[in-house]
């Protein structure tokens, strides 16, 4: 049986490189035009809580009367390029210890750079037998798109039913995956955690985190396939 794993709020808290992106941001803003950075990581944060991500750097450049294209795309590098500050879910730890004798891959959405660097600092590449960022064969083979896994498929010389794909977003990671015979749980927290949609988008099944994923679970859904 092989294990695919989503990556983000899946296997850590996206949360956190959000934070971590926004404070290094905020020390380029202080450098470079004397903005007190603790302030502005707090009207990033607090913009961030009541819009969402889409306009965060045009906002605080305009707060403070710096915007042009130039600091824009400037303020978007240092978030994309920064060495984030995150670790892993307890659970997360604990569910690659306790499947490392199973075969395991990585399927993650998103800036190529943005994951690879997430990748690293979370030490990944040791557990995966590979870490597959989507977007480096085009956004269009981005998830709910079958390419990654089709190629998991081609690498393992296997069978759709001997695969699990553990995910954490209804909208797109489980849809196309049941409909070839792919096992899925979804994992219950992250940014879609009380968001529940019909039988053809949820996962076969659920959790509230990875320490549901047992051993025997994988087991009988090995004997049932």
């Amino acid at each position: 049986m092989i294990l695919i794993f989503d990556l983000d709020d899946t296997l850590y808290p996206e949360i956190t490189y959000v934070k971590s992106g926004l404070k290094e941001v905020s020390l380029f803003l202080y450098n470079n035009f004397d903005i007190d950075k603790e302030l502005a990581y707090l009207e990033m944060y607090q913009f961030l809580r009541i819009h969402g991500r889409g306009k965060i750097f045009d906002n605080i450049l305009i707060t403070h009367d710096i915007f042009t294209k130039k600091n824009l795309n400037k303020c978007i590098s240092v978030y994309r390029k920064h060495k984030p500050k995150i670790e892993l879910y307890k659970d997360a730890k604990e569910c690659i210890r306790r499947f490392k004798n199973f075969k395991k891959y990585i399927v993650t959405d998103g800036n190529i750079i943005v994951q690879r660097n997430k990748i690293k600092s979370l030490d990944l590449n040791s557990s995966f037998e590979k870490i597959i960022p989507t977007y480096q064969y085009g956004i269009s083979f981005s998830k709910p798109s079958l390419n990654c896994f089709n190629m998991i498929l081609s690498y393992e010389n296997t069978k759709p039913e001997n695969m699990i794909y553990i995910g954490d977003n209804p909208y797109k990671d489980f849809i196309n995956l049941k409909k070839i015979g792919v096992k899925t749980i979804r994992i219950l927290r992250g940014a879609f955690k009380d968001i529940f949609l019909d039988d053809e988008h949820e996962a076969d099944y659920s959790f509230k985190n990875l320490n549901g994923i047992t051993l025997k679970m994988i087991g009988d859904i090995y004997e049932d396939r």
